[in-house]
């Protein structure tokens, strides 16, 4: 943690447990309500623990602490989904508000804000829009703010904060609720969206002082593995640019900015061959460039040659399926393994209008070798080598509203000279003229009995040894196959000595 970081924290977390100006004792308290199945509604005076319920002058003193706010914390407790592991985990917020009930009656304050948003679809819809979100690391992490020992926040699994604009004197109000509902996700579109649905779990909330949200804010537990991030905007970040593509702000990366895709092929397509899943395979991040308003203004990306077992030669492209109002242009670069320089022919001007297929990696079986062997980081006795590495950089002619972001994990593909075919993930479809996947009706990427020829995996996948069948080297994959849903995580268990340690630090350089 950086000088400034540890300095504002320190402040934060002496200013804590001061009285406010209204007189009441400060202190972040743990609520006894919590968010259950996406849904909360939480008396604001009943806290966790009996003898130290709230009064209204105690609200009060909260809301002028936070300037006219309430600031709630929340432990996000969620179940994995997506991108989700204990490490990060989220959801988004369709809405919430507090409920003040005074003698006129009850007043509702339903403006809301958070520290992150992303671009997300409703369940049932396939259009993504901007919502507040709230990250966290499922608990696995203790936030210690010694200084204000009396504070719930210190020594807590507390993770994000909302903010709620209440312009009333609540110190002589007669109750208060915090009325919180998670957004339903369309989780059929994959990350982000599945990362940031709700389970049947439950969330604790705590009333914060602006210390202990501050303090939170910064701490930004589980942030950083999270999917397509994009902190709210603030008064400052709303202004708008008369330019059609204002220089990025910030970027929002897939599937998150210390994260990478892999992706595996099978290359006998359409024939399963000998199914070891080893025959290319390739890391992969991609990352937007967003302006102050949220929208695209330019794409970027990386990623790595990690292993070849295909004696098969192809190209490797990378399509992202912008729509069809979308041009710009960029380039393309290739590193040779540990090298600064590009190869040659390097860097590669590209155009598009409409989708972007950026044919990445050119001959993999001419330009990725082992010295005189075919196959690189597949046979169980050789050792580990590093693989090519590439980026890439387009500037968008217009910007991109959130709304039509491409849906992830994009669109990776093989073209096979061998063969002519195309190998998408299951569900893309052929898009090359000169293959012969139209022409042979070989337009769908799973085989009859359910087999992919493709698929996404979490960056610490390990690959199959040369000539090893997916299910001898992973035994739940077959019952992942049939459909079983006890065995969706079937890549997390490699067989014993069938499987090569293709680790992230190996082939990251």
């Amino acid at each position: 943690m950086n000088l400034v970081l540890r300095t504002s924290l320190f402040i934060a977390a002496l200013c804590a447990s001061l009285p406010s100006a209204h007189g009441a004792t400060v202190s972040s308290t743990r609520l006894r309500g919590v968010v259950e199945k996406g849904y909360g509604d939480i008396d604001l005076l009943r806290a966790g623990v009996q003898s130290r319920d709230l009064t209204m002058a105690q609200l009060e003193a909260f809301r002028r602490d936070n300037g006219g706010k309430l600031a709630f914390a929340v432990d996000v407790n969620e179940a994995a989904s997506g991108l989700e592991k204990s490490a990060s985990q989220g959801v988004a917020v369709e809405y919430a508000r507090v409920e003040v009930t005074t003698a006129s009656g009850v007043v509702q304050f339903s403006d809301f804000v958070t520290e992150t948003q992303s671009a997300i679809a409703t369940a049932g819809q396939s259009t993504r829009s901007l919502r507040y979100t709230l990250i966290g690391d499922g608990g696995s992490r203790l936030l210690t703010n010694s200084t204000n020992t009396t504070s719930d926040i210190n020594g807590s699994s507390f993770d994000a904060t909302i903010r709620i604009p209440v312009s009333i004197d609540l110190s002589t109000a007669t109750a208060a609720r915090l009325i919180v509902k998670f957004l339903d996700t369309n989780q059929a579109l994959g990350d982000p969206e599945s990362f940031y649905d709700y389970s049947n779990g439950f969330e604790d909330v705590a009333i914060a002082t602006a210390a202990d949200s501050l303090y939170l804010d910064q701490a930004a537990p589980g942030r950083t593995e999270a999917p397509l991030v994009l902190l709210a905007p603030t008064s400052t970040l709303l202004a708008t640019s008369t330019s059609p593509t204002p220089a990025a702000a910030s970027r929002a990366y897939f599937p998150s900015s210390d994260q990478f895709y892999t992706v595996a092929y099978e290359d006998q397509f359409p024939n399963r061959g000998d199914y070891d899943f080893n025959d290319l395979v390739v890391a992969y991040r991609v990352y937007l460039e967003l302006d102050t308003s949220g929208n695209a203004v330019g794409i970027g990306g990386e990623g790595y040659l990690v292993a070849r077992g295909g004696g098969f030669d192809s190209d490797w492209h990378l399509r992202l399926p912008l729509p069809a109002t979308a041009s710009g242009s960029g380039t393309v670069t290739v590193f040779a393994p540990d090298q600064l320089a590009p190869i040659a022919g390097h860097p590669r001007k590209v155009s598009f209008n409409g989708p972007a297929d950026l044919q990445v990696f050119t001959s993999v079986g001419t330009l990725w070798r082992d010295g005189t062997n075919d196959f690189v980081n597949t046979p169980k006795d050789q050792a580990l080598v590093r693989g090519h590495r590439f980026t890439f950089k387009l500037q968008l002619d217009s910007a991109l509203p959130a709304s039509q972001f491409p849906v992830t994990p994009f669109d990776p593909y093989l073209f096979v000279y061998n063969t002519g075919y195309e190998i998408h993930l299951p569900g893309r479809s052929a898009v090359l003229g000169n293959s012969r996947n139209v022409r042979d009706g070989r337009t769908t990427f799973v085989d009859p009995s359910g087999y992919p020829f493709s698929m996404i995996l979490p960056q610490d996948w390990q690959v199959p040894v040369e000539y090893t069948d997916l299910g001898l080297a992973y035994s739940d994959f077959l019952g992942f196959v049939r459909g079983d849903l006890a065995k969706q995580d079937w890549y997390a268990r490699p067989a014993t000595g069938r499987t090569k340690a293709t680790l992230p630090s190996l082939w990251k350089w």
